[in-house]
């Protein structure tokens, strides 16, 4: 730097400087005490305290910890706590001296995916005596640990517990006799308590997770004000106890660990009844996010339309393959959310689509052109929003089914909205020969030339999540420029 030119960051007070630095992660945090004498002690300041394995060369833990005046959270992630215990142990009696409201202990290891990737000799790190009396808990996530939840009844503040990666006993009843907890994390769990029955009743809880810990037959979750629910695992029997009046924000039901099948057959049969069941427990969910295996479920029951109800959701997420075999399931959804407003489809891979021609007696060249129409699609969807767009046949077909029923002047959608995935640039999908019927669907001021590139790109943007949003107007939808 020329020695002329005044530092930036000369000028800015600590407060901000404070501020910046805290982007940081922890160690590059302590780093900048190395910058300057006004830099050297600022990161005592620093008020959340994060170790992991991934960013240190050196295992030593506690000769990292400066003297802070005070500490809101502590983060530790060690996936092999072997030879360490004292330092660790060192490490949470510090933050008991600190009274901190976060702490955060995984020793997972970053590899493992499921149950099976965890091997009987992992060392589970048992935790001392002295973590029971962190009082002035209010965020708690526990990894691979060993621990006693009838202990925690003295932490009175905590409001959000996460476990995963470990056998535990008694969860069940801590939760239901600790009324201030708001949010409960569970991933990758197992023990008797989640054996062939668990209940579960949380009359406080607002926010449940369950990742892949379904190891159960039957499980009765009473939850009279929970906002969101996320389930991801295999299809299991689940009873819901839920407050007519409550409005739910927002659920995720994801059963990717499903196998994949070819054909009907009494399981699936039976699997569709079961998450049908699911759907009418959550009618009342603003927003609802279901996977692939979902809309090829729903449709195998003896009469789905006896099965599913109508729902209150006005924002509907589907996260699809665009495979033949979901379409039917995608119409049912349709038809069940006569109030819906925002209709999201989530492109998944394999994309493209592997060219099947039909499934079940369904040609998929054929069947989004049939003239069925949908309360939705006529009263309430303005929003259509399609990300990982690939301009694919199914995908071109879908949109000018839903341009069609919901475009002026049979409907009110106003908008539709295409993001590309990461990496495909804009070229590559107008390319496709397909998208070219595409890009006529929307009546507005931006001129094409033949290959279908714009001349003018101030009606583009770019999309938060990192896709590349190909077209997004909103202006009024030519019908007439969608038909094949």
């Amino acid at each position: 730097m020329n020695p002329n030119e005044q530092d930036m960051f000369h000028c800015l007070p600590d407060v901000l400087l404070l501020t910046i630095i805290s982007y940081l992660s922890f160690k590059e945090c302590v780093r900048t005490s190395g910058i300057s004498r006004r830099w050297r002690y600022l990161c005592h300041e620093q008020k959340n305290i994060s170790f992991k394995e991934s960013e240190y060369v050196s295992r030593s833990i506690t000769d990292r910890v400066p003297h802070h005046q005070a500490v809101e959270s502590i983060e530790l992630c060690f996936s092999n706590p072997v030879g360490f215990t004292n330092a660790i142990e060192a490490l949470i009696e510090f933050a008991v001296s600190k009274r901190v409201k976060k702490l955060v202990l995984d020793f997972s290891n970053p590899a493992w995916r499921g149950h099976g990737d965890v091997s009987k000799l992992h060392y589970f790190f048992p935790l001392p005596e002295s973590f029971y009396s962190l009082t002035s808990l209010e965020s708690l996530t526990l990894y691979c640990c060993e621990f006693d939840p009838s202990k925690l009844t003295t932490m009175g503040l905590l409001r959000s517990l996460s476990i995963g990666w470990m056998d535990f006993k008694n969860l069940y009843a801590y939760v239901s006799n600790h009324p201030p907890l708001y949010s409960l994390s569970i991933k990758q769990c197992w023990g008797k308590c989640l054996g062939l029955k668990a209940t579960l009743i949380a009359r406080q809880l607002r926010e449940l997770v369950i990742e892949d810990s379904n190891r159960f037959v039957f499980f009765l979750l009473e939850l009279p004000n929970i906002h969101s629910f996320k389930f991801s695992g295999e299809v299991t029997k689940m009873v819901f106890e839920i407050m007519p009046a409550i409005i739910i924000r927002n659920v995720y039901l994801d059963f990717g660990a499903e196998p994949v099948y070819d054909k009907p057959s009494l399981a699936t049969e039976a699997k569709g009844e079961v998450i049908s069941s699911y759907l009418n427990d959550f009618k009342a969910a603003q927003t609802l996010t279901v996977c692939p295996y979902v809309l090829q479920a729903i449709p195998e029951c003896h009469e789905p339309d006896y099965y599913l109800q109508p729902a209150e959701t006005q924002h509907l997420v589907l996260r699809t393959k665009m495979h033949t075999k979901e379409f039917i399931g995608i119409k049912m959804l349709l038809r069940n959310c006569p109030n819906l407003e925002t209709l999201t489809l989530e492109i998944l891979p394999p994309n493209p689509v592997p060219k099947v021609l039909n499934y079940g007696g369904i040609n998929p060249d054929t069947f989004w052109m049939e003239d069925v129409t949908y309360r939705c699609l006529r009263r309430s969807l303005k929003l259509v929003v399609v990300r990982n767009f690939g301009g694919t046949v199914n995908e071109l077909n879908i949109l000018r089914y839903l341009i069609r029923e919901g475009g002026e002047p049979r409907g009110v959608l106003k908008r539709v909205e295409l993001y590309v995935p990461d990496g495909m640039e804009e070229g590559e999908a107008t390319r496709n020969k397909s998208l070219h019927n595409a890009t006529v669907m929307w009546d507005s001021n931006i001129e094409y030339d033949g290959t279908c590139r714009r001349r003018r790109t101030d009606d583009t943007a770019t999309d938060g999540g990192g896709g590349t949003l190909i077209v997004k107007i909103d202006q009024k939808l030519n019908r007439e420029g969608i038909e094949p």
